[in-house]
C-alpha cells in the first residue's frame, strides 16, 4: 500500500512539472510582437532606394528594401533596439527605438546620403 502511494505520488509530481513546462512554452508563444517597417530613400533626390540592409542590431533579424524602398521587420519584443542600415555608396543610418507599446508604429522614413567622392 504504501509503495503504491509512493508511486502515485511521484507519478503526480511528473505531471505537475510537465504542466508547468507546458504553460511556460504556451505564455512564451503568445507574447506580445512587434513589426516596424519603413521607406529608404536617398535624401537629396527623394528617390526609393532597393537593396538596402536594414537590421536591428540586437537581434538576428534583418530584411532588405524592395524596388519601391519599403522594408518590413517582425517579431520584435518590446524593447530599445538600433536600426541600422547599410548600403554600397551611402553612408549607414542609425536611428534608436523604443518598442513598448501596442500601438501601431509609425511608418519610419529613413534618408540616406550618399558618400562624397
Amino acid at each position: 500500500m504504501k509503495k503504491s502511494i509512493t508511486l502515485l505520488t511521484a507519478a503526480l509530481l511528473i505531471s505537475l512539472a510537465g504542466f508547468s513546462s507546458n504553460s511556460k512554452e504556451i505564455s512564451k508563444e503568445t507574447e506580445l510582437t512587434f513589426s516596424v517597417s519603413g521607406k529608404i530613400l536617398d535624401i537629396f533626390t527623394g528617390e526609393a532606394l532597393a537593396g538596402v540592409k536594414v537590421f536591428f542590431e540586437e537581434t538576428d533579424t534583418h530584411a532588405y528594401s524592395d524596388f519601391d524602398g519599403n522594408f518590413k521587420i517582425n517579431g520584435l519584443y518590446p524593447g530599445q533596439y538600433t536600426l541600422t542600415t547599410t548600403f554600397i555608396s551611402y553612408e549607414s543610418a542609425m536611428l534608436n527605438l523604443n518598442i513598448d507599446s501596442v500601438e501601431e508604429l509609425e511608418t519610419l522614413e529613413v534618408k540616406l546620403e550618399q558618400v562624397s567622392k
